[in-house]
């Protein structure tokens, strides 16, 4: 039976290390195995119709299916995630996945290749996946103290480019085995994440109130809305990261094509998109130390700076290897900005809200991506690689540009200082008890 002993004597806390965490380690795990039948089957989606039909507007559309969500669901899914207990949400978006992926496979047993099919499961699993994401970062306060957040948030992040570092080039083989065997793969991961994640117990406290709330859908949409709009400077880093992915979007969408054209084989994208996990996960170490040292404005500047340095050279830098460079580079970056803002939004965010501002979170940063998708897989076919890597970067030169007047204005200092203490009210919240206090309490239950 693991215990966990926190001990306040008018000073701060100092809780145990999350590798000790039982809850932590279970949420951490399921979500890795889940995390990477996700990420395996959405590469082998491209890989399917590029190969398969050789049409680049059919795998921007199938891409378009798979972010759609992102656009379409955010909202609502955030307001029921408040509402309902967020283990079974998790788990249930499990299991329905693996149901919609499973199809796939069958399908392609019996050699049966219909986009709308494929474009229809990846539309279903991008939608249960928004729920399960906005869930799962929700659960984190739940599972470690406050003080923990920024580093529980910093492991999430480094799971998820690890785990990209294994699932793209495993993808890439496997489907050249044959290419039903990827999904089969993806399958059985995520039975696997539903078998750890049916042994995680989160505190009724932070299941997100379960039932049914007295406030409309619509209502409660609004409040959330309204909370981020309230934050300008907060707001405006989140729409210039939109740009950003989008951008993003649309450079792996054309080094898979670019891949095709050149006559390598499936698995050379899958290596190249390795490269950029590896540089995520160094990333996401880095954006722990960033959080603590660095404000977000300060952030949001010089990471679109370096990407706007960067993305020209994909213009002129076509050899793989020179890709893969490149690709760990703007990773790297990439990964630090994502856990320096999720970071200051989970601390600066209401518990009971946290599902509600997610979801517009998740809505502008990566809701653009949809539309960066389908509008590549066109561009392509209208101008090519090379015109299409052309008009990237100069979108995120704009970017940078915009990024530094926005950010080095006076008001982003102060709403910076102004969220610091927010975030300070939050976890005072969470933490007040008596002066001298000893508290032992049991982290697996």
């Amino acid at each position: 039976m693991s215990t966990e002993l926190q001990v306040r004597d008018g000073g701060e806390e100092k809780p145990p290390p999350l590798r000790s965490n039982v809850r932590f380690r279970l949420l951490w795990g399921g979500s890795a195995l889940s995390v990477m039948a996700e990420r395996s089957s959405t590469m082998a989606f491209t890989l399917l119709v590029l190969w398969h039909t050789g049409s680049k507007s059919a795998a921007g559309l199938v891409g378009f299916s798979a972010l759609l969500p992102m656009l379409v669901m955010q909202l609502p899914a955030g307001v029921l995630v408040d509402r309902w207990d967020r283990r079974r949400v998790m788990l249930f978006c499990v299991a329905g996945r693996a149901l919609a992926i499973g199809s796939v496979a069958v399908s392609l047993v019996g050699d049966d290749v219909r986009v709308w099919h494929i474009a229809l499961v990846a539309f279903v699993q991008g939608s249960l996946t928004v729920f399960y994401q906005l869930s799962e970062r929700a659960a984190v306060r739940g599972v470690v103290p406050p003080q923990q957040v920024s580093t529980a948030m910093a492991q999430n992040e480094a799971r998820s480019r690890a785990v990209n570092f294994v699932g793209h080039p495993a993808s890439g083989v496997l489907f050249g085995l044959s290419a039903w065997v990827p999904f089969l793969s993806s399958t059985g991961l995520y039975l696997l994440s539903l078998l750890t994640l049916t042994r995680l117990k989160i505190p009724k406290r932070q299941a997100g109130g379960a039932g049914k709330s007295a406030r409309g859908m619509r209502e409660e949409i609004s409040s959330g809305l309204r909370w981020v709009w309230e934050r300008a400077y907060f707001r405006s880093a989140l729409l210039v990261i939109a740009g950003s992915n989008l951008v993003f979007q649309g450079l792996i969408l054309t080094v898979a094509v670019l891949v095709r054209e050149q006559g390598r084989p499936a698995s050379t994208v899958g290596l190249i998109m390795a490269a950029g996990s590896i540089g995520g996960l160094l990333g996401a170490f880095s954006g722990g130390w960033l959080t603590r040292r660095l404000p977000m404005r300060r952030v949001m500047i010089y990471a679109h700076v370096a990407w706007a340095l960067i993305m020209p050279g994909t213009v002129f830098l076509l050899h793989p290897v020179t890709l893969g460079i490149l690709f760990f580079i703007t990773s790297h970056i990439g990964a630090a900005v994502t856990v320096c803002g999720m970071s200051h939004q989970v601390r600066i965010t209401p518990d009971a809200m946290q599902g509600r501002v997610g979801s517009v979170v998740m809505l502008l940063v990566s809701g653009a991506s949809s539309i960066g998708a389908l509008g590549t897989g066109y561009l392509l076919e209208g101008v090519g690689t090379r015109g299409t890597l052309a008009i990237a970067s100069g979108v995120m030169a704009l970017l940078a540009v915009v990024a530094t007047v926005v950010f080095t204005r006076r008001g982003a200092e102060l709403e910076d200082r102004s969220a610091q203490d927010e975030a300070s009210g939050h976890q005072r919240e969470l933490t007040a008890g008596p002066p001298t206090t000893m508290t032992l309490r049991r982290i697996d239950e």
